[in-house]
């Protein structure tokens, strides 16, 4: 005798749908939350390599040389805390204007590197306490404005459109680098509280 199939009810379908599109859409959430956060490192990984190669610069020619995020890297470039762009220089030289020429350690604006550290496919916010900074000689942060003391320098890097941050209640992972007085730089995740010195990745207070 033959046994009829039974195949799925109508709502068996609908069911197993639902539990899909639930486990696509935690998905596809998951790998965006992803892609933004690796676009936030990839950012402040570029700036934190200008920063000590300008560091490295000043020590090895024993001068102060500048770091300076811009807002383009052509010649109508400005200097600008929420520049996605960076320059390296002799401190003799005030790249703004100039970002375009050519890289000359003889010429002004004396420009030693350029680069984009965020490009427009990349949806990222820069927010600087300044835009420029030195380096002096030792290693050590220089002043910019000799009327200034020299204090800790903060680059903020966030995403520009979609998601929060985690320290304010959403998932995604911003970072902040610190410069020192010294002129160490480091990449810390301000979510982190650094009360109990547990979390090397926490920023100071």
């Amino acid at each position: 005798m033959l046994k009829s199939s039974r195949g799925f009810t109508l709502i068996e379908l609908m069911v197993g749908l639902t539990i899909l599109a639930f486990l696509l859409m935690s998905s596809v959430s998951s790998m965006s939350d992803w892609i933004r956060n690796s676009q936030i490192r990839s950012a402040a990984e570029s700036i934190i390599t200008g920063l000590n190669t300008a560091r490295a610069e000043a020590v090895k020619r024993n001068t102060t040389v500048r770091f300076q995020l811009t807002s383009t890297l052509g010649n109508d470039c400005t200097l600008d805390p929420a520049g996605k762009n960076w320059v390296i220089n002799l401190s003799g030289g005030n790249p703004a204007g100039q970002c375009g020429k050519d890289l000359s350690d003889a010429a002004d604006p004396y420009l030693l590197q350029k680069t984009v550290a965020t490009d427009v496919n990349n949806p990222i916010l820069i927010n600087a306490s300044q835009a420029a900074l030195a380096f002096t000689g030792l290693g050590r942060q220089g002043r910019i404005d000799p009327a200034q003391q020299v204090t800790a320098v903060t680059i903020d890097v966030s995403p520009a459109t979609s998601g929060t941050c985690r320290k304010d209640g959403g998932k995604l992972r911003c970072l902040r680098i610190v410069v020192s007085p010294a002129g160490q730089a480091r990449m810390c995740d301000p979510s982190l509280s650094n009360s109990s010195n547990d979390q090397p990745m926490a920023c100071p207070t």
